[in-house]
């Protein structure tokens, strides 16, 4: 029997030799990678991290920007008229033409700039976990000669915006810088929802529960409150002192707080500020009687005989009326009683007249009666023409729209515009709208301004077509003067009643008031949606104070005011609006230049 032999072997310590010096190569190749990935990682990761914190510094610095953009566009205003208000006045009290002469002096601009960069526009915050400081810097104030007017001015002033952003060692800084365009103009009375020169405390008026307003609230002096009314945006007086309700002793009490007992008013967070500078109504810087004539409206002299009836086309043989109203001058005006549409003016009613506004098919209608006689204006939108029937039913046709200045010498007995169509919900809507049973009596584009030498007494609704609440754009606006008189909520009024507009009853002692305000029941609230002006605050209803401090109307009305936004800093006004002498700082439009990152 034959055997194959096995093959020859290797040493065992040469196979396992190899093996183990493989190994150990191999292991130093994967250390060796290991420690580049490792090192590369660890590097990545760094960057990543210095990556996202420039990157979140950065976004801080642009937060920051974009905060002095806020402060430059919109709330920079007051600083500048703080800045400015010195010059206004004495350019005011100089009687200057702004056509031609600066608001403010040349030899000025460098206090000027000293002044603006004291206003402390240095800022500082956070936005996702990043810190920011901004800084304004001012510079180079200046005029622009060819915007000088009877109605303002324009002035520039460049600025340079520092931005830093800061995450932990990580900073980034942003520098802007621009030019800030300031538009100088007339301050017109609108731009408060309410401005008094007496909240009229020693005739029993108070402030109280159930009251509430939106906008800047002013009061020069005499002003008392009990519960918590609502003034969202604050309020400013004159005064170092006003008089708060006591609970304990039942008693007004003088105080220097924003609250004391159970009066706790809501001040939106903005507080009473108290010894602010007294903000008086000045003279009229408009005749509302020359503008509805279609006469020069900056003469404030009273008509004559003669411009009047020349203005009505009113030969001189008829040129010998004497009117039937109250106001001022028109005892020899020489006008007959009735309406009147001047070839270049607006609508002049002589005598006392109830006037009804309403809107069909989205034109202006007019009607308007004295006695028994009615003539009825309606004015085509929004070119025109303008048709009025006349009492004895024939009609004229102008191709023209009446200015905008409606004016009655004498009182107007009636204000109103369409009836209601049905009862009013309950609850009443709570953001700001109209109720749909109350039809509008302001077309939407009418610029409307209703002005009487005597009282303006208003005995219904008088709302827009368009809502600026709702519609930011709105272009119907409506203005109401009580020359000697007041502006008064009449004895037909309904209850809640809606009122939009602009209200001015200056005369010395007069204001916004309520016929029989303490007889009869609550009848709810005036909602005014616009503002009021007016030299002393009467009550317009009759409040019962419970011993806890609980405020109950009784009688009359409680105020439910809000501001018309776009009657801030006098961007819109009726036409003919007063406006003051003053000029003040309407708004600032930057325009930026450059941007550079460091």
């Amino acid at each position: 029997m034959s055997t194959r032999p096995f093959p020859a072997q290797r040493p065992a310590h040469q196979t396992g030799g190899y093996i183990l010096v493989t190994a150990l190569g191999f292991l130093v190749v994967l250390m060796l990678m290991a420690s580049v990935v490792l090192t590369g990682s660890v590097s990545g990761v760094q960057q990543a991290g210095s990556h996202s914190g420039l990157v979140r510094a950065r976004a801080a610095a642009e937060a920051g920007q974009a905060n002095a953009a806020f402060t430059l566009s919109q709330t920079i205003l007051t600083g500048l008229n703080a800045t400015l208000n010195t010059y206004a006045t004495q350019f005011a009290q100089s009687n200057k033409d702004s056509a031609k002469n600066p608001i403010v002096p040349p030899g000025e601009y460098s206090n000027v700039i000293a002044s603006l960069n004291g206003l402390g526009t240095l800022h500082t915050g956070t936005v996702g976990g990043a810190n920011y400081t901004d800084r304004i810097i001012f510079s180079n104030f200046r005029a622009d000669p060819a915007s000088f007017n009877s109605k303002g001015q324009r002035y520039f002033v460049d600025y340079r915006v520092e931005s830093t952003g800061q995450v932990g060692s990580f900073s980034r800084n942003v520098n802007v810088e621009g030019t800030l365009g300031i538009s100088m103009g007339r301050q017109y009375l609108n731009q408060f929802l309410l401005l008094s020169d007496d909240g009229g405390s020693k005739e029993g008026n108070f402030y109280a529960t159930g009251m509430n307003y939106d906008g800047p609230v002013h009061v020069n002096r005499n002003w008392r409150f009990a519960g918590t009314p609502n003034f969202s945006r604050g309020a400013t007086t004159a005064s170092k002192d006003v008089e708060m309700y006591n609970c304990s002793s039942k008693k007004y009490v003088k105080v220097s707080t924003s609250t004391h007992s159970c009066t706790q008013p809501n001040w939106g967070g903005f507080g009473l500020q108290y010894d602010v500078p007294e903000i008086a109504l000045p003279a009229n810087s408009f005749s509302q009687a020359r503008a509805a004539l279609g006469l020069d409206p900056s003469d404030l002299s009273s008509p004559s005989k003669s411009e009047r009836c020349a203005a009505l086309q009113i030969t001189s043989n008829n040129c010998n009326g004497n009117g039937s109203g109250s106001g001022s001058g028109n005892g020899n005006s020489g006008v007959p009683d009735g309406v009147y549409l001047p070839t270049t003016g607006g609508i002049y009613i002589q005598g006392d007249a109830e006037i009804v506004l309403s809107v069909v098919s989205n034109n202006q209608v007019y009607a308007v009666k004295q006695g028994n006689q009615t003539t009825t204006i309606t004015v085509t939108a929004p070119n025109g023409p303008t048709v009025t029937r006349w009492p004895n039913g024939s009609t004229t046709t102008v191709n023209r729209v009446p200015n905008g200045q409606l004016y009655v010498e004498g009182k107007v007995s009636s204000l109103k515009g369409p009836p209601r169509t049905g009862t009013l919900p309950n609850p009443l809507p709570s953001d700001n709208s109209v109720p749909p049973q109350i039809p509008p009596a302001i077309a939407s584009t009418t610029k409307l301004n209703v002005a009487a030498s005597s009282d303006v007494v208003v005995q219904g609704d008088l709302t827009y077509q368009d809502n600026p609440i709702s519609k930011p754009a709105a272009q119907n606006v409506l203005g109401l003067i009580a020359g000697s008189g007041d502006i008064q909520i009449g004895t037909s009024a309904p209850a809640d009643i809606y009122m939009h507009g602009a209200v001015l009853a200056g005369a010395k002692g007069k204001g916004f008031s309520v016929e029989n305000y303490n007889i009869g029941l609550s009848k709810g609230s005036i909602h005014l949606l616009g503002s009021l002006a007016e030299d002393k605050d009467p009550p317009r209803g009759l409040a019962n104070i419970a011993a806890n401090g609980q405020i109950s109307i009784a009688a009359g009305y409680g105020d439910a005011f809000n501001f018309d936004p776009r009657f801030l800093n006098g961007a819109v006004a009726p036409p003919f609006f007063p406006a003051t002498t003053l000029f003040v700082a309407q708004g600032a439009l930057p325009a930026q230049r450059t941007w550079a990152e460091k």
